[in-house]
């Protein structure tokens, strides 16, 4: 679509604002096969390198046109909360990779169960979630046994929910007027352990040609849903080439991918620019959705559905609250400009039929100040049926003498929304800012935004490039703790960044105590105690005398039944549980699998004669597998002193002062 008739197309989409304007459908098409290279992070020594690398900053590629201005609507942001909305622990806070030659870093995180991968310009690093640092390479030794063009740039990382996987994208380009190349090197870990688990690498050829044209790819958007793993960029012509060839857009089928096998399907947008490809946190969405600035007063979605074996891209127009450009930098300490990277979108993420974007405008028509603007879609079901709609809009504006850039957005299983950006003015070289909302405030509303991280120098030293990105990812263990990163000015006051974790709201205040409804010995003699015992710790017990069972040993146990006190999904089920039992006997819990009609073992815990305690966190899929038709949830609690080397065990008594769950029910579609 040339630039004549995409200014046609965003003024008819703004004709109406609550009408959206829909692109026709496309079908991506297969590209090459490339098999996987495997790869076994134990094979680098040291494991750590740091050694000094050369220096490199690159290239600034903007569009050759600025977006239309649209038609003026009279939609408005909301804005910023009084007080805040989320809270840090100091052991959450670690420092993460520091300068490593390269400007701008262009930081990025994926959070997995154990580990966090960091990649900047142009090296990656595991840490543990107390901050240990285990691993950092460069990309360019990471991906050497895939043969990776010398310069590789704009590196991306996530974290797989569905599959338990990790995803590192690293782009190769070799910019010459002939013989040129661009490509996407791809890492997928095997496991949810990047340490240990091994990865496979790819090298997928993604230069476009068109007529005597050349284009490389630039600035890359990654997102996965259940069905696939998607990457978008811009193409900008080669040396020897001229124009701007759109976006192009690449996915691949998971199964197929982290099978070892990269097919590629292609397609590319002609009239787009910078599509941020969302991070889908469910596993229900049949669509990959993706954001990109459309206009002054309308965005651009994006759809990727597989359907069959092919993938379909579908685009719609949505109006959005009017926004004018900043003025492209930020001046901090010494009278050092930093650039805001303009208009386009940075980040997107999508749960439960929601999709959010954020990215950088002014603060008025009269204060070209950068301001962090942000967006909340509801895709009703587009695009199999319905239109999406704004849900949701908001604007952060910076302090006096101040600006925000980069803001980085994400949305928790709660539908709580966390938020990070930087911080910069002439006294400020650089702070990694943090805000949020919960879903009961007002609509568009953020919290007053806190410190997460300053800088530790007191002026940036470094060319005039910041950012390009950073981003905020959901902890997969609880869906609920958000991760941030971001940079400032470190030592000599070159760049570093640093990873940080808040949550919207403290643990358990949105909770609601669920008290069992029904309680029944199921091995053993009960002694003492009622459904009341196991309300609360306070030494009232349910206490249960052990019986033999021939082959195992000394058996208490009891099962307890709990009613959800909603109606509809509950995107929280948690249990927490003290015990108490002889040394060397355990206690084993289990859940009623509604779909098999047989309790499946969740965990085991070690029993002492004082107590111990369990929390029991079950995830989206578990919640699905385990509350039944009628909001219920049963639980068995059995505690076994086994049979050793022909020693039978004496009969013991089972204390449980606490067995309760915590829940909360789905957001509201």
């Amino acid at each position: 679509m040339n630039m004549n008739s995409r200014i046609l197309f965003t003024a008819v989409a703004a004709v109406s604002l609550l009408s959206t304007s829909f692109g026709q459908s496309q079908t991506m098409v297969a590209g090459k096969s490339v098999k996987g290279v495997a790869l076994d992070l134990k094979k680098f020594n040291p494991q750590i390198d740091i050694s000094p690398k050369l220096k490199h900053e690159e290239k600034d590629h903007e569009m050759g046109f600025k977006v239309p201005m649209g038609i003026p609507n009279s939609l408005i942001p909301g804005g910023v909360l009084p007080d805040p909305r989320i809270t840090i622990a100091n052991s959450s806070r670690f420092p993460g990779i520091t300068a490593t030659g390269w400007e701008p870093p262009d930081p990025d995180i994926a959070v997995g169960p154990n580990h966090i991968v960091e990649v900047v310009n142009s090296s990656i690093a595991i840490y543990t979630k107390t901050g240990n640092k285990v691993f950092e390479q460069t990309g360019q030794a990471f991906f050497a046994s895939v043969s990776p063009e010398a310069f590789d740039f704009d590196p991306k990382v996530i974290y797989d929910q569905v599959a338990k996987r990790f995803i590192y994208v690293d782009l190769g380009l070799n910019d010459q007027s002939t013989g040129g190349t661009a490509s996407l090197l791809i890492a997928v870990s095997n496991t949810s352990d990047p340490i240990s688990g091994g990865w496979k690498l790819f090298k997928v050829d993604v230069k476009q040609t068109n007529g005597s044209n050349n284009y490389w790819w630039d600035y890359p958007g990654i997102g996965f849903n259940k069905d696939m793993i998607s990457f978008s960029g811009n193409m900008f012509a080669m040396q020897g080439s001229s124009g701007f060839n759109g976006v192009q857009l690449v996915s691949f089928d998971k199964t197929t991918l982290y099978g070892g096998t990269a097919t590629p399907f292609k397609t590319t947008e002609s009239g787009s620019f910078t599509i941020q490809l969302a991070k889908t946190l469910d596993s229900t969405s049949t669509s990959l959705y993706g954001v990109e600035t459309e206009s002054h007063n309308s965005m651009r979605l994006t759809a990727i559905t597989k359907v069959g074996s092919n993938f379909v891209v579908d685009q719609a127009v949505v109006a959005v609250p009017t926004w004018s450009n900043d003025q492209g930098f930020i001046t901090g300490p010494g009278g050092v400009q930093v650039q805001t990277d303009g208009d386009r979108q940075f980040v997107a993420a999508s749960r439960g039929g929601r999709v959010l974007s954020s990215h950088t405008v002014a603060v008025s028509s009269s204060d070209a100040r950068p301001a962090a603007r942000w967006y909340d879609f509801k895709t009703n079901n587009w695009p199999a049926s319905g239109t999406p709609s704004l849900f949701q809009s908001g604007q952060l504006d910076p302090p006096a003498g101040h600006g925000y850039s980069f803001p980085a957005i994400n949305i928790d299983i709660k539908g709580g929304i966390g938020m990070c950006f930087s911080l910069i003015g002439a006294s400020t070289p650089g702070k990694l800012m943090g805000t949020g909302r919960k879903p009961t405030d007002p609509a568009g509303a953020m919290g007053n935004p806190i410190l997460l991280e300053g800088s530790t120098a007191a002026q940036y030293v470094g060319s005039s490039r910041w950012g390009d990105y950073h981003d905020v990812e959901l902890d997969p263990t609880d869906s609920r703790t958000f991760w941030a990163v971001g940079m400032g000015a470190g030592n000599q006051g070159r760049w570093a960044t640093y990873i940080k974790s808040f949550k919207i709201s403290a643990a358990d205040t949105d909770l609601t105590q669920v008290f069992a409804s029904g309680v029944t010995t199921v091995a053993g003699t009960l002694v003492s105690g009622t459904k009341a015992s196991l309300n609360v710790i306070d030494l009232n017990n349910l206490s249960i005398q052990s019986q033999s069972v021939k082959s195992l040993g000394q058996v208490a146990g009891f099962n307890a039944v709990y009613n959800l006190p909603f109606t509809g999904a509950a995107d929280t089920v948690r249990f927490s549980i003290n015990v108490a039992g002889p040394t060397g006997s355990s206690a084993l819990i289990s859940l009623l699998n509604k779909n098999t009609g047989v309790y499946d073992q969740m965990t085991t815990l070690g029993l002492s004669q004082s107590g111990v305690s369990k929390t029991l966190d079950l995830s989206a899929n578990q919640i699905a597998l385990y509350v039944n038709s009628s909001n219920q949830v049963s639980m068995i609690i059995r505690a076994v002193n086994p049979t050793r080397a022909g020693t039978f065990p004496v009969p013991f008594l089972f204390n449980t002062d606490l067995a309760i769950l915590l829940t909360s029910p789905a957001p509201a579609p």
